[in-house]
């Protein structure tokens, strides 16, 4: 038989998709976040301050009346979690509503788990218990600021969260290489300076975000797949749409303004667990001068027959060259000549030089 403790360590990944699955069918994954490995410290922290709380009492705590709620160890998560996420504008309803289903998920997991457990009664008072000190230590923290407090400290967050977007926007358009970001469908949702240029090289950094798109271009992409504005990745992008692949790398080689442009492209599934950004990452590698070093590299390689005497070499349609001559010409190596010591020694030891 095994405890609470073991139950809840063993099956945190159950947990995990269990509450992203009650966010999904309940539609708060449209306030989450979209990556998973978010979702998977929220469970593991949770999971920590159950654990650590049965570690010191073991049997189902009992809420008094008028007593300190704060003073349990469980609590500090319920207060931690209430000053995030009031910080970051969410509402007390939106936040109690979602932990509502963490509860559900633990209850389910214990019950999934009922013929495994020690004691399933106290195990199931127990989680009930902690979870109900847990959103009552929530309400003390979301309560006890004043408004000029919580105002403040919403300013602070926004202030840090417009700087955060800011940060990344800037690295976003200063990406040396286009990138799209598109819809499922493969219409363009975003695109950073670069991508923007392939479409119109009037465009400047941040003209996407900050201000409308030139009357041309905005007509240029609007409701537009990017197979429409780019024909030449139609096949491979409809191909991935249609294979509902996760990445796929290949080059294409185009006539751009009367040049031959390689690109190296790579098309992604968006990483959002929600279900809010659905979509794909495109991105354009210009690799013309790569492929154009790589074709003008010449080299030797493979076993080569070289006369043991007069160290001739013979190519592949049988002539013999001296050796300077072969390199010289699958090469761009130039050869000089001089003499070797040991050279130096045995033909010219009567000469002083």
């Amino acid at each position: 038989m095994t405890n609470l403790v073991q139950i809840l360590t063993a099956n945190e990944d159950w947990l995990m998709e269990r509450v992203l699955m009650y966010a999904r069918r309940s539609g708060f994954t449209a306030y989450t976040s979209t990556l998973l490995e978010a979702w998977r410290l929220s469970v593991a922290g949770l999971s920590s301050s159950i654990i650590d709380e049965f570690e010191i009492r073991s049997k189902p705590p009992a809420i008094i009346a008028d007593e300190d709620i704060t003073k349990y160890e469980v609590a500090r998560f319920g207060i931690n979690e209430a000053k995030i996420h009031r910080e970051r504008g969410i509402s007390l309803s939106s936040f109690f509503g979602m932990f509502k289903y963490y509860r559900q998920a633990y209850l389910d997991l214990l019950r999934t788990k009922i013929r495994e457990l020690e004691d399933p009664d106290q195990s199931l008072l127990f989680v009930g218990r902690v979870f109900d000190i847990i959103e009552a230590s929530i309400c003390v923290e979301w309560a006890g600021g004043g408004e000029d407090q919580i105002v403040n400290r919403l300013q602070k967050k926004n202030r840090e969260m417009t700087n955060e977007k800011n940060k990344y926007l800037t690295i976003f358009e200063s990406l040396p290489n286009p990138v799209f970001l598109l819809s499922a469908k493969g219409t363009i949702d975003n695109m950073n300076l670069a991508a923007a240029k392939l479409l119109d090289k009037r465009s400047v950094a941040g003209g996407h975000y900050y201000s409308p798109l030139s009357k041309d271009l905005q007509n240029t992409i609007k409701d537009k797949q990017i197979g429409d504005l780019l024909p030449w990745l139609t096949v491979e992008l409809q191909e991935f749409i249609a294979q509902g692949s996760v990445e796929r790398v290949f080059e294409k080689s185009i006539q751009i303004e009367g040049d031959l442009r390689v690109f190296r492209v790579k098309i992604s599934q968006m990483l959002d667990v929600s279900s809010k950004f659905n979509g794909l990452v495109l991105i354009l590698e210009d690799i013309t001068s790569l492929k154009k070093a790589q074709d003008e590299v010449k080299t030797l390689e493979g076993f080569i027959p070289i006369c043991s005497h007069c160290k001739k070499m013979r190519d592949d349609e049988g002539y013999w060259s001296r050796l300077e001559e072969f390199i010289e010409s699958r090469s761009d190596a130039l050869f000089s000549h001089s003499i070797c010591d040991d050279c130096v020694k045995m033909h010219y030891h009567h000469i002083d030089l």
